[in-house]
């Protein structure tokens, strides 16, 4: 999970096993547009090309996963 992401910072999108199949941005690799402040703490990530609003529970940095 990150709380505070830098922008700039190449992260991915990581849901839990029992939602995996109905999120399609699972698993997708993008790039910190904005950084969330207060609650909810959300963050827009820029996912091929196109912006996306991302929970900071959902997301992980890119190389924890041994990418």
């Amino acid at each position: 999970m990150m709380l505070n992401p830098r922008i700039g910072q190449r992260v991915q999108v990581w849901y839990r096993a029992g939602l995996r199949e109905g999120m399609p941005l699972h698993g997708k690799i993008g790039t910190v547009e904005i950084r969330g402040r207060g609650r909810p703490r959300n963050h827009r990530i820029l996912i091929e090309g196109t912006p996306q609003i991302i929970p900071c529970g959902n997301l992980r940095k890119e190389n924890d996963l041994g990418l």
